[in-house]
């Protein structure tokens, strides 16, 4: 039986109605008047094309690049192609965790340990804690960076550590980097090592949640097990999505200067709420992020 999301459940039904919404965890959404329309929503090369533009973005072969619905979407696919076939599995998950990914997990039956991050260490995951967890069953592990729900990026070198630990054992680290390009941006985790996995999509820092266009970064061995899983989970990728990600990706500048223009000033409300109220604290994320 397929587990419950309970954000999900509750936000998708909660933030239509909602007067103040307090919640939204991305940039404003972009019409789909202001970023423009393709030529051609149903064009067959629009999927190619905007995997080429998702890699000439992120300096990886474009054979790397594996599009998807949404970043969520993405993380199925991942956790499908890795979890089903090869034995018993076990997954470690980092604690807190946004938690869609989690319920995908369990979905597929295997036994999830939490790894946790702690307020003391300013929130950033220790790689020495993420090894000591690991054991020959593991075959996953899955954080975010920037991390959901406190912001926090952690340092390249840190999951380059906590990768060579997986790779140790067989396993892979998949990162969930959706929210990177405000901190980080024109880069991926996929490039410290042969064995880390990354989901992401045109939504959180770039208001185009509504196209779905998202992908993941994998090696060329796990290709034909993630278009396997693609066929049971949605036939074929709808081409709308690849033809809108193509469009928006070569409209980036725009699209970052807006976001840009959206988080200006911001940041500045909240320090001064902060100081205003000096019971309260918080770990400031990078200055370029919606949350901390």
């Amino acid at each position: 039986v397929l587990p419950r999301i309970d954000y999900l459940s509750w936000a998708i039904d909660t933030f239509p109605r909602a007067r103040w919404d307090l919640a939204t965890s991305g940039l404003p959404s972009i019409s789909a008047a202001e970023l423009g329309a393709p030529a051609d929503l149903g064009d067959p090369a629009a999927l190619r094309s905007f995997a080429a533009a998702i890699a000439e973005r992120h300096a990886v072969p474009v054979s790397e690049v594996f599009p998807a619905l949404g970043t969520s979407g993405a993380a199925w696919i991942i956790a499908a192609s890795v979890l089903t076939g090869g034995g018993p599995a076990e997954v470690l998950i980092e604690q807190p965790t946004y938690e869609p990914p989690l319920r995908d997990i369990e979905g597929f039956g295997a036994p999830v340990r939490r790894v946790q991050r702690s307020a003391g260490a300013g929130w950033r995951p220790y790689p020495p804690a993420f090894a000591d967890a690991l054991t020959d069953r593991t075959r996953l592990v899955v954080l975010a960076s920037p991390h959901n729900p406190t912001g926090v990026v952690t340092p390249d070198g840190d999951l380059a550590q906590i990768a060579a630990a997986c790779a140790a054992r067989g396993a892979y680290l998949l990162v969930d980097e959706v929210y990177r390009e405000l901190a980080l941006p024109r880069t991926t985790a996929r490039n410290l090592a042969p064995n880390v996995l990354v989901v992401s999509s045109l939504t959180k820092c770039f208001g185009v949640g509504w196209a779905r266009a998202g992908w993941a970064l994998l090696p060329e061995s796990l290709r034909a097990a993630a278009h396997t899983a693609e066929m049971h989970a949605t036939g074929v990728l709808p081409t709308m999505c690849g033809a809108i990600g193509a469009h928006a990706l070569a409209r980036i500048d725009a699209l970052t200067a807006r976001a840009d223009l959206l988080c200006s000033g911001k940041r500045a409300i909240v320090d001064a709420f902060l100081a205003r109220h000096p019971r309260l604290s918080w770990t400031p994320p990078p200055p370029r992020a919606l949350f901390g």
